[in-house]
């Protein structure tokens, strides 16, 4: 679960959100000014979908915040 981060340009607090698609991937966005920020290997993961994804999709389940 996504921790607690600041935006680098607007210095609030970004909202944790989840990829209804893909809830294996966690994304941080800010609603200051509207940039969406993600880890490592996200951007890669949200744009190509695998089989080892919807793997990991059944066995991870619904998330919460």
């Amino acid at each position: 679960m996504p921790g607690n981060i600041t935006c680098p340009k607007c210095k609030v607090k970004m909202i944790p959100m989840v990829d209804v698609k893909q809830s294996h991937i966690w994304y941080e966005k800010c609603n200051t000014c509207h940039g969406t920020f993600l880890d490592a290997g996200e951007f890669k993961d949200l744009k190509n979908k695998t089989v080892l994804d919807i793997i990991k999709d059944v066995l991870t389940g619904e998330r919460k915040i």
